[in-house]
């Protein structure tokens, strides 16, 4: 949703640190504020931004195709990758190494998606 046009046209003042901005455009695509936090929020912008409806994001991301997605450990079940579906998924980079990896790689295939084991597992616990 980040490249959606509204979240790339977001307005924000002068001065306001990277990681504020990071936060504000995932709050902005969410747009679930409490009240004391729509008014942080919108302090961050020369203008308050017109919101994104669940309409416009819905539309964007019917239209994504080519997506890849990766992860530091592994998928453990096919629900993820069904839902991955729905954002226009097409790649998938994981280490592997799940006893549902067979399970995960069969859902890859009906969805036709291309799927690499790196081998390479950063995400210990």
């Amino acid at each position: 949703m980040r490249h959606h046009p509204k979240v790339k046209g977001l307005k924000f003042k002068s001065g306001v640190k990277r990681q504020d901005k990071v936060n504000a455009r995932v709050r902005y695509i969410e747009g679930d504020f409490t009240a004391s936090e729509i008014k942080s929020f919108e302090s961050l912008f020369e203008a308050v931004p017109e919101p994104i409806t669940k309409e416009e994001i819905e539309s964007f991301m019917r239209k994504l195709k080519g997506v890849s997605l990766s992860s530091d450990a592994f998928f453990p079940f096919r629900d993820s990758i069904d839902h991955a579906s729905k954002f226009g998924v097409e790649y998938i980079a994981q280490a592997g190494g799940s006893v549902m990896d067979d399970e995960v790689v069969k859902a890859c295939d009906e969805y036709e998606m291309a799927m690499a084991f790196t081998k390479l597992r950063l995400f210990h616990h």
